[in-house]
């Protein structure tokens, strides 16, 4: 097989699976649970809906995790048109909503080229250099917050405000110099990461449920106690009647200055 029927097989079978787990179409899924009713009347298989719920929303999180490691602030920009619809869909996350839209609209229309390029390019640093190993800014905000603790901490009684301040600034430098002492005296620095006894038997019982309750199965009228209603995608709760409404609105708003 040519590379090229090799690449086109590939996306032939991931782009089914996308469809029908990751990405599905609503009236696809209502067509092919009905189909797969033999008689009687039929009702929609939540425990799949549920199921369909936790693929869709982990392997975006996967989409999240990478896009940070590589840095894209391309891809950075799409997930958070995917995140609006999220934030929206959930009557918690509204003031969610409302920020994700104001900072796509900042992107998009607001802001001079060279600011919206610094604010597409500016969410990631790599301190060590090297391909996938970004973290978010505001992580090494925290990473910097934590650092500057430390050597206030390490003040004593000595604790002005001018004194703290000065600390601050150079706990960045002093964390260097640390770096370079250990290094040049091979001292090992502690593990930060928690043991884990191993998994294999957790992993087995739960593989044995899945197999009792094949929740990929199409069986009319199953639910989970506590999910009687879910519906197949957290978007697909969305009216889009009332979200592009609610779009021109807050465009009216960011346009005059201000947002609620």
């Amino acid at each position: 097989m040519t590379k090229e029927k090799k690449k086109e097989y590939f996306n032939l079978v991931i782009g089914k699976f996308v469809d029908e787990y990751i990405i599905p179409d609503p009236e696809r899924e209502n067509e092919l649970q009905i189909n797969s009713t033999k008689e009687g009347s039929f009702e929609a298989d939540r425990v799949r809906f549920y199921g369909l719920n936790m693929i869709e929303l982990f392997v975006f999180l996967m989409q999240l995790i990478d896009t940070t490691k590589e840095g894209d602030g391309r891809r950075n920009n799409i997930n958070k048109k995917r995140l609006l619809q999220y934030f929206k869909s959930s009557s918690s996350c509204q003031n969610y909503s409302v920020e994700m839209f104001t900072s796509i609209a900042q992107v998009e229309a607001m802001l001079s080229e060279e600011m919206a390029h610094r604010l597409t390019w500016g969410q990631f640093v790599n301190w060590n250099g090297g391909q996938g190993r970004n973290i978010a800014c505001d992580m090494a905000q925290e990473i910097c917050n934590r650092v500057s603790k430390d050597v206030v901490k390490g003040m004593g009684a000595n604790k002005t405000t001018k004194a703290m301040v000065r600390a601050s600034r150079a706990a960045a430098g002093v964390k260097q110099v640390v770096q370079a002492m250990e290094k040049a005296s091979d001292i090992k620095k502690n593990s930060n990461k928690h043991s884990h006894k191993k998994s294999d038997e957790d992993e087995l019982l739960m593989f044995q449920d899945l197999r009792k309750l094949r929740p990929f199965a199409i069986i009319s009228g199953r639910h989970h106690n506590h999910f009687h209603d879910i519906a197949l995608s957290p978007t697909s709760t969305i009216d889009m009647s009332n979200f592009f409404k609610w779009l021109q609105k807050h465009k009216r708003q960011i346009s005059m200055g201000f947002k609620k």
